[in-house]
């Protein structure tokens, strides 16, 4: 299941791959501290690690991914303080939280917010188009807009709401905040700063479409998907690399 999400081009954890070595790397970083520490075994946690397995069987033949996602992160943690003890579970509980960013959690918040971000995304591109000089047409329902060269509508469906980017700018927050070590003033910046950012750039991102489609319109009917999809993740590189010039000028070296 987790696999199949994060192959999945147009889902909402595409972004999921990365998550795991992301998790490695946070290890990696602190191993020098973590191996010196003290391996003290907690054997009666074993009592707790057999009712989570079986509540995890019982998900598995139902299908509830958000379920198994907690679980599977409760059941690797379970499992560091039964075999290493309290001091190594304080150190590899952020990476192994960490890994939820890549997990089916968000499901009910894609839910209920993928209306308005559509929404907040179409105005942004509209803006856009506008100010470039493409003079957009827009009917009533505010997802659906025209250009002037491209005989198909431009419609800002779920997949492109934005929240793709927001979870996937959202984890690339928390990674940074983990190794920057930064204040906690400028922690509570960067994660601020998270939502608007990926709005603005999803917004720039469906107007720069809309610019090729009228600019290029034989092209783009033939390769309306590849653009799609290849402009999703230049959006993401450019989100992760606003962020990490943020986090250096906040002071992280």
């Amino acid at each position: 299941e987790i696999w199949s999400r994060w192959m999945d081009m147009e889902g909402y954890y595409a972004h999921g791959l990365l998550i795991p070595l992301c998790s490695a790397y946070l290890i990696w970083e602190k191993w020098p501290r973590i191996k010196s520490l003290p391996v003290k075994s907690q054997w009666w946690v074993i009592a707790m690690i057999v009712p989570v397995l079986y509540v995890t069987l019982a998900a598995s033949r139902c299908i509830m991914p958000t379920l198994l996602s907690g679980l599977l992160v409760l059941t690797l943690l379970l499992g560091v303080l039964f075999v290493a003890g309290w001091r190594w579970l304080m150190a590899l509980a952020p990476p192994i939280l960490f890994l939820l960013m890549g997990l089916p959690v968000f499901d009910k918040i894609i839910d209920r917010s993928t209306g308005g971000l559509q929404v907040i995304s179409s105005k942004i591109a509209y803006v856009f188009m506008n100010t470039i000089g493409l003079k957009p047409f827009r009917g009533e329902d505010p997802t659906i807009m025209y250009v002037p060269n491209f005989g198909q509508q431009l419609q800002v469906a779920a997949a492109c709401s934005g929240l793709r980017t927001t979870i996937a700018i959202f984890a690339a927050v928390f990674f940074f905040i983990m190794i920057g070590r930064l204040a906690w003033w400028k922690n509570l910046l960067l994660a601020g700063i998270a939502l608007p950012l990926s709005m603005v750039v999803n917004g720039l991102r469906i107007g720069l479409i809309g610019y090729a489609a009228n600019t290029w319109p034989s092209f783009a009917y033939d390769n309306f998907k590849q653009m799609h999809d290849m402009s999703g993740y230049f959006a993401l590189a450019v989100c992760f690399l606003i962020l990490g010039w943020m986090t250096r000028k906040m002071g992280y070296k």
